[in-house]
């Protein structure tokens, strides 16, 4: 540069051939960064994508069928669903968070269950229910610190850390969401995330 100092040009330089090696590094260090998540924030999402496939197949199920089962002998497709928001509301007060609103805990907490199973039948009231139970339990694991997932629980009778029952919390509409699946269809109702491809292939 005219009039410039030869210091001064030697030192525009160095910055510069720095900033084009830091920029790219520090792009790609925000992009792993951004990748990073802990325990909970896996949870939260995993638990919020399986419950929008419980309610969305809860709501492509005609109401006349949340009565039907495949024997007499298991649930039917109403206490399935309700079975859901019973372990949703119950687990999570049993690892030390507050009841949800506007439920009444049972001396006996898993007596809860068969309750709900027997008294809310209805298709709108079970989906609003379990809507309501995945938001409850969804707050519950937000509000959980590193040392209470650390910490140690005997929920179901046995020694295990609350980390572990949370993660018997999600894999327990894992279970039933393949349940639910499965009366679907025997009803003759597609899950809704496959019925574009199903009728795109004619089927």
């Amino acid at each position: 540069m005219r009039g410039s100092k030869p210091g001064v040009s030697a030192a525009i330089a160095c910055l510069a051939l720095a900033a084009a090696f830091l920029l790219p590094a520090t792009a790609e260090a925000k992009k792993k960064a951004a990748a990073k998540s802990d325990f909970t924030s896996d949870v939260i999402a995993n638990f919020t994508r399986v419950a929008k496939q419980l309610v969305d197949l809860a709501e492509a199920t005609p109401a006349d069928k949340f009565s039907w089962r495949p024997t007499d002998k298991v649930r039917k497709i109403s206490e399935v669903y309700m079975h859901i928001v019973g372990a949703n509301d119950v687990i999570p007060v049993l690892l030390g968070a507050a009841p949800p609103k506007g439920v009444t805990m049972p001396e006996k907490p898993f007596d809860l269950f068969a309750k709900l199973e027997a008294e809310v039948t209805a298709k709108d009231e079970v989906i609003a229910r379990l809507r309501e139970s995945f938001d409850y339990a969804i707050a519950a694991v937000k509000g959980m610190s590193q040392e209470d997932l650390d910490a140690e629980s005997q929920a179901f009778g046995f020694p295990a850390s609350k980390r572990a029952y949370v993660l018997i919390l999600m894999s327990h509409a894992h279970e039933h969401l393949g349940q639910s699946i499965a009366y679907a269809r025997s009803v003759g109702v597609v899950p809704p995330w496959n019925a574009p491809k199903e009728a795109a292939a004619g089927k």
